[in-house]
């Protein structure tokens, strides 16, 4: 699974396939030194579920190694609650009732969505542009924001901002976004 992570905002990736109740096993090229907490973002096939760690033990690599090897962290959680959730994410929660679909979802504010579990991914379209797709949860809605990358220009607007009701509007909005680019 692919780990997002870094000690306050989500700046690097890396890989685990060894999660437990009591911490993770993170693979990545970037290593930080034991008693450092992290935020980590687990990519989960259902979805993303973001925690805090600490890093219990480090393994770095020299230079030469590091473009055929990954060093590695052995990070504790922070959070018992969150340490069970990690280790067995619970399904998405079940759609808002219907009468709450009905319209268009309520506006958020850009400080409330980062303030909330967000999954992130990028993709590149055959044009050979490359986005960071961003979607988040909140009361029943999804969030979409799309941005164009690298953001070298300082300015962190969204290329494409959308809330939808199912995942399926949400998926299908972004596929027609990348498809026109």
């Amino acid at each position: 699974m692919q780990v997002r992570f870094g000690p306050g905002d989500l700046a690097h990736a890396g890989y685990t396939q060894d999660v437990s109740e009591s911490g993770i096993y993170l693979q990545a090229s970037i290593i930080y030194p034991p008693n450092t907490v992290l935020v980590l973002q687990i990519e989960y096939p259902d979805g993303a579920l973001t925690v805090r760690g600490v890093v219990r033990w480090a393994r770095d690599l020299p230079p030469a190694f590091k473009r055929s090897l990954r060093g590695g962290m052995g990070l504790e959680f922070v959070d018992a609650t969150a340490a069970r959730a990690a280790a067995a994410p619970q399904p998405e929660a079940p759609p808002p009732a219907r009468s709450r679909k009905k319209g268009i979802p309520p506006e958020a504010a850009e400080y409330e969505l980062e303030a909330l579990p967000t999954r992130r991914r990028q993709v590149s379209t055959m044009a050979g542009n490359t986005f960071e797709v961003r979607e988040t949860e909140r009361v029943g809605a999804i969030y979409i924001r799309i941005f164009q990358l690298p953001l070298t220009d300082g300015s962190h607007e969204a290329a494409f901002r959308e809330a939808f009701w199912t995942r399926q509007e949400a998926d299908a909005a972004v596929r027609a976004f990348l498809k026109s680019r």
